[in-house]
């Protein structure tokens, strides 16, 4: 799964000139066209066709101590799960801090250890490893607010609400908005986006290629808020998390178990909706059979707390994966796994 050097250096020259100038020139992000497809399906596959590996709270580092057996677990840097674990969809749990802005972590105090602290780096690690991986398949992340849960423990941490204008700009200011599939992107001149996938689906992979989905991972307050003046999610980037197909916002569903819920999941995968599914936790005591019950589910991305080898006894694959596979539920025939991503 390692693009060849010359080509990664190549790339990375290309990134360099586009993003150099005068001090004059303005900071906005450089667009990167990395040219044509070098795959034959791209016009005729799209996500929903994918099934590929993600993590559980992407960043997390086990702390010390361990309060929660569910803790027990450490996650290479972002660019390392990309690049040497074949992992296509990460989880950011989102805080603010004041006088620091948007921060990455678990729970304060008790389990905040990460790789990326500041939201700006955790985007920074993973725009620099797609700027050399330009044909890599779209990344999914699922950003869940968590200042409702213990953040009253620590007197620097802010409540999100009335921030996430200035979230999305954040992430546009990162990565640019050419590089992130916005809900705006694939509902077209449709009225919902439910709508849109069922006339259209979504755009194809060949347009999808190299860029972000953002998704948010919350069904309450934070998503109602979200939403508030901007019906089916018009001019946001986050892709509200769904809760039922006929959610005008609806394109987008996090299932914790997809094994014991694997008629819906099958269901709305083949509808033309992405499912993330929880399968395999640091203290889970049923990891395989759980991760084979959801993949033959067809949940879109299994998002674990083990993608390596090195991290426990059982780890996560996606089998025939290269790093991802065709969907059994939803892929068309003539899909294969290199014609979805071979780096």
């Amino acid at each position: 799964m390692v693009y060849p050097a010359a080509v990664k250096y190549l790339a990375l020259v290309v990134l360099l000139v586009g993003c150099s100038g005068s001090a004059d020139d303005d900071d906005s992000v450089a667009p990167f066209d990395p040219g044509p497809s070098p795959y034959s399906l791209d016009d005729v596959l799209q996500l929903p066709h994918v099934q590929a590996k993600g993590t559980h709270n992407s960043y997390h580092q086990q702390p010390d101590p361990v309060w929660d057996a569910s803790h027990r677990y450490t996650h290479d840097p972002l660019d390392v799960q990309l690049e040497q674990h074949g992992v296509r969809q990460f989880e950011l749990d989102l805080h603010y801090r004041t006088g620091a802005g948007f921060e990455i972590f678990h729970l304060p105090l008790i389990d905040e250890e990460t790789t990326c602290r500041a939201l700006a780096d955790c985007l920074a690690t993973v725009r620099g490893w797609s700027d050399v991986n330009p044909w890599h398949l779209p990344i999914v992340v699922w950003v869940e607010p968590k200042d409702e849960d213990a953040d009253s423990l620590d007197p620097e941490l802010e409540p999100l609400s009335g921030r996430w204008d200035e979230f999305d700009g954040a992430l546009i200011d990162a990565l640019g908005r050419d590089r992130i599939v916005t809900p705006d992107d694939v509902r077209g001149s449709h009225a919902t986006l439910p709508a849109a996938l069922q006339a259209e689906g979504w755009p194809t992979l060949g347009t999808m290629r190299g860029k972000f989905v953002f998704a948010m991972l919350d069904g309450g307050d934070a998503r109602a808020e979200y939403l508030d003046g901007h019906a089916a999610a018009a001019g946001r980037v986050l892709f509200p998390g769904a809760s039922s197909p006929d959610d005008p916002w609806a394109a987008m569903f996090k299932i914790n178990d997809a094994a014991a819920e694997s008629a819906r999941v099958s269901e709305l995968v083949a509808q033309g909706f992405v499912v993330t599914s929880n399968a395999g936790s640091a203290d889970g005591e049923d990891n395989p059979q759980r991760w084979a019950d959801s993949l033959a589910a067809g949940a879109n991305f299994l998002s674990t707390d083990l993608p390596a080898e090195h991290a426990t006894d059982w780890f996560a694959d996606v089998p025939d994966g290269a790093p991802a596979r065709c969907n059994p539920v939803s892929a068309p025939a003539e899909c294969t796994a290199a014609e979805l991503e071979s780096l």
